[in-house]
C-alpha cells in the first residue's frame, strides 16, 4: 500500500520526483496494532519493498494503522517543511509526546526524515 502511495506521489508531483530521486535511505515502519513491518529501501530512484524490519535501518517509525495514514497527510509548507500548526500536524506532534508515535533515528537523520515525510504526503 505504502509502495503504490509513494508512487503516485512520485508521478504526481515534480518536487515529490526530486526528493525520491535523492533519496537513500532504509526506512522501517512497524504497525503494532497490525503486527506488521516493512522495510522501505530507497536508492536514489527507485524503492525496494520487503517485508520485516531489515537491519540498518536510517530511520524506524513505528505507531499504529491510523497515525501511517496520518503522517501520509501531513501538509508540505514552505522551504519544503512539513506543517505541524494545522489539525494533523498537531494530531502527529501529540502522538509523538505521548509515545503512540515513535520514530527511531529521528534527530540524527532530520533531513533524510523531512525527505521521507514529503514523498509519503497527498498533500
Amino acid at each position: 500500500m505504502l509502495g503504490g502511495l509513494i508512487e503516485a506521489n512520485v508521478k504526481a508531483r515534480q518536487d515529490r520526483r526530486s526528493d525520491f530521486e535523492s533519496l537513500k535511505a532504509r526506512v522501517g515502519i512497524r504497525v503494532e496494532d497490525i503486527d506488521e513491518s516493512i522495510t522501505l529501501e530507497f536508492k536514489g530512484g527507485s524503492l525496494a519493498v520487503s517485508n520485516g524490519l531489515k537491519r540498518n535501518r536510517d530511520l524506524t517509525i513505528r505507531t499504529d494503522a491510523d497515525t501511517v495514514m496520518t503522517l501520509s497527510n501531513l501538509a508540505i509548507g514552505p522551504f519544503g517543511m512539513p506543517v505541524y500548526v494545522d489539525g494533523v500536524g498537531r494530531t502527529v506532534v501529540q502522538r509523538l509526546l505521548t509515545g503512540k508515535l515513535k520514530i527511531d533515528g529521528m534527530l540524527t537523520h532530520v533531513p533524510t526524515l523531512n525527505k521521507v515525510t514529503r514523498v509519503f504526503s497527498v498533500r
